[in-house]
C-alpha cells in the first residue's frame, strides 16, 4: 500500500545550462596606412567583448567581438604607438525547453595570446579565450512534508532558505564625452583604455529596482602624433537604471550583478574644435534577483509501527542568501628589473583574472591573481614593457553553520600606483575590488514515498514494557523504530529533551 503524501513547493534559482566555449583568434594582418612601422612589440592584449546575449525560445544566442590591441615602439620616432584589430565571434546553444524568465551570465577568461611581427608592417596573431555561459531559471522544487497514516512515524526537519521571487536582466549603453580640461593636452590617439564599475547601489522602489553605479575609466593616450608624447587621465562616470523585478518588496533581499560587456573610445571631430573629442561608450548588463526568507519542512526519515515498509529518498538542496561581498584588497609588489633600468615610468596597470572563494585552515578566503604591466623608459630613453603575475589571498568573515558556501565573484583593479625604489626596483601598489554574493546550502536527504507490505506485519508490542540499556550517543528515534513505538513517547516517559543521548542510561519503553 502506498501511503498518501502531502507536498510543499517553492521556487529557487537553478542553473539549467552551463557550458564553456573556446574561441580562437588566428590571423595575419597589416598595419593601417596611418600607423608608422613597428620597431618592437611592447604589449599584445586581447579584449573579448560581448555585444549581445539573448534567449530566443529554447536557443541561446551570443554575439561578441575580440579586440586585439598591440602596443609597440615605432621605427621612426621611437615612440609608443598602438594599433588594433577586431574579430567577431558568436556562440549558440540549445536548452531542453523554452524558459519563462531565465537570465544569462557570462564570464570570459583569456587563455593565451602570441603576437609577432612578420615585417615592420605585418603581424601574426595566435590566441584563444574561453566564454563560460550559464543560464539561470526560476524553477520549482517540491518536497514531501507529511505522510498520512496513523501507524506512520515521521522525523521532520525545517530548513531555512531563500525563496526566489523574481529575476531579470537588462542590457543598456552609457555614452559620455571625455573632456580633457583646459590645462591638459588633447587626446590625439588612444593607447590603452579600461573601464570598471567601482560603485553600485540599489534599492527597491514601488516594485522596481533602482540601480545607481559609477564607471571608472582610465586612459593612456598620445598628446602629439609626431613626437609620441603620452599622458593619462581618469574619469568617474555616474549612471543609473530602473528595471522591473517581479516579487520585489521593501523587505526583499537582493542580489545584483553589473558587468561591463564592452567598452570603446572613439575620437570625434566636430566643427569649431581643433582637436578631436574622445567619446566613451560602454554596454552594461544588469542582472538582478529578489529573494525572501522562508522555511521548508521535509521528512528525513519514517517508519510504520505496524508493517514493514519500503521508502524512497532523494536529495534536496535549498540555497540561502547570506549577504553581499564588497572587499577592497591592497597588495604591494616589488618588480625587480633584470634586463633594463628604469629612468621614467610611462604607465602601470593591472589585468585581473577571476577571483574564487576557497577554504584554508578553517577560514574562507578570496583567492585570485592579477598581472602587473609596467611601461617605462630605460637610462638610454628606450621604451620597454615588463609584466609580473601576482597571486593574492584575502580572509573574509562568513556566517557559522551556513552549510556549504559558494560565491559568484567579480574582481577588478581600480587603482595601480608605483614608487621608484631604484633604477632596478619599482614598487607597485594595486587595489583590487572584489564584489559578489555569498550563498549557503545544505544537501538533505528526504523521503519521497513510503510503501507498506500488509502481508508482513511487525511484531505487536502492545502492553509490553522493556528496559533498554542505551549507550551515550544513541538516537532515541532509532530505538523507537526498533521497538515499534514513537520517539515522542520514549522522550516523555523518560524525561528526555534531546534525540541523541548525552550519557549512558536505562530507558523504559512501553508498547
Amino acid at each position: 500500500m502506498n501511503y498518501p503524501i502531502k507536498t510543499d513547493s517553492t521556487f529557487i534559482g537553478k542553473i539549467i545550462f552551463d557550458e564553456t566555449s573556446e574561441q580562437t583568434v588566428d590571423s595575419d594582418f597589416g598595419l593601417p596606412d596611418y600607423c608608422p612601422d613597428i620597431l618592437k612589440i611592447l604589449k599584445c592584449r586581447i579584449e573579448p567583448h560581448i555585444d549581445s546575449k539573448n534567449i530566443i525560445a529554447d536557443r541561446i544566442e551570443i554575439e561578441g567581438t575580440a579586440v586585439v590591441r598591440i602596443i609597440y615602439v615605432d621605427a621612426i620616432k621611437m615612440a609608443v604607438r598602438c594599433t588594433e584589430q577586431s574579430f567577431p565571434y558568436s556562440i549558440s546553444g540549445n536548452l531542453k525547453s523554452a524558459p519563462d524568465n531565465a537570465v544569462i551570465q557570462t564570464d570570459i577568461k583569456v587563455s593565451y595570446l602570441n603576437c609577432r611581427a612578420l615585417s615592420p608592417r605585418r603581424l601574426n596573431i595566435h590566441g584563444a579565450f574561453n566564454v563560460c555561459v550559464k543560464v539561470i531559471d526560476r524553477c520549482t522544487v517540491r518536497a514531501v512534508n507529511h505522510i498520512k497514516g496513523s501507524d506512520v512515524q515521521q522525523k521532520k526537519r525545517t530548513i531555512p532558505y531563500s525563496r526566489l521571487d523574481g529575476l531579470t536582466t537588462r542590457q543598456f549603453s552609457v555614452t559620455e564625452t571625455l573632456e580633457t580640461g583646459q590645462n591638459r593636452p588633447a587626446v590625439q590617439a588612444v593607447i590603452r583604455s579600461d573601464a570598471v564599475i567601482t560603485k553600485g547601489e540599489y534599492t527597491p522602489v514601488l516594485g522596481k529596482l533602482m540601480y545607481k553605479g559609477e564607471l571608472l575609466v582610465k586612459l593612456l593616450y598620445l598628446t602629439d602624433l609626431d613626437n609620441g608624447k603620452t599622458d593619462s587621465m581618469e574619469y568617474a562616470i555616474p549612471f543609473s537604471q530602473v528595471i522591473d523585478l517581479g516579487g520585489i518588496t521593501d523587505d526583499s533581499k537582493l542580489a545584483v550583478r553589473a558587468d561591463v560587456m564592452s567598452q570603446n573610445i572613439t575620437l570625434r571631430t566636430e566643427i569649431g574644435f581643433d582637436d578631436p573629442l574622445p567619446v566613451f561608450t560602454a554596454k552594461i548588463s544588469l542582472t538582478a534577483f529578489s529573494y525572501s526568507p522562508a522555511e521548508m519542512t521535509i521528512i528525513s526519515d519514517c517508519y510504520s509501527t505496524m508493517y514493514n515498509t519500503k521508502k524512497e529518498t532523494d536529495d534536496i538542496s535549498l540555497p540561502q542568501t547570506l549577504g553581499t561581498i564588497r572587499e577592497s584588497i591592497t597588495e604591494k609588489t616589488n618588480i625587480d628589473l633584470t634586463d633594463n633600468t628604469a629612468s621614467k615610468v610611462i604607465d602601470v596597470w593591472c589585468e585581473t583574472s577571476a577571483a574564487v572563494l576557497s577554504e584554508k585552515d578553517g577560514k574562507h578566503c578570496i583567492c585570485g591573481k592579477y598581472n602587473i604591466c609596467l611601461l617605462a623608459r630605460d637610462s638610454d630613453d628606450s621604451i620597454f614593457c615588463t609584466e609580473r603575475t601576482v597571486e593574492y589571498s584575502h580572509v573574509i568573515s562568513t556566517p557559522e553553520s551556513a552549510g556549504k558556501l559558494t560565491a559568484f565573484l567579480d574582481s577588478s583593479c581600480i587603482s595601480a600606483g608605483y614608487r621608484i625604489c631604484s633604477d632596478k626596483r619599482i614598487e607597485v601598489r594595486a587595489e583590487i575590488f572584489v564584489t559578489g554574493e555569498l550563498y549557503g546550502s545544505r544537501t538533505e536527504k528526504c523521503i519521497t514515498s513510503l510503501t507498506s507490505d500488509e502481508n508482513s506485519p511487525r511484531a505487536n508490542t502492545s502492553g509490553t514494557v522493556v528496559l533498554y540499556f542505551a549507550d551515550k550517543g544513541e538516537s532515541v528515534w532509532d530505538i523507537a523504530g526498533h521497538y515499534c513505538t514513537s520517539a515522542d513517547k520514549i522522550l516523555s516517559e523518560n524525561d528526555l529533551e534531546n534525540d541523541v543521548l548525552t550519557e549512558s542510561r536505562i530507558l523504559m519503553i512501553t508498547g
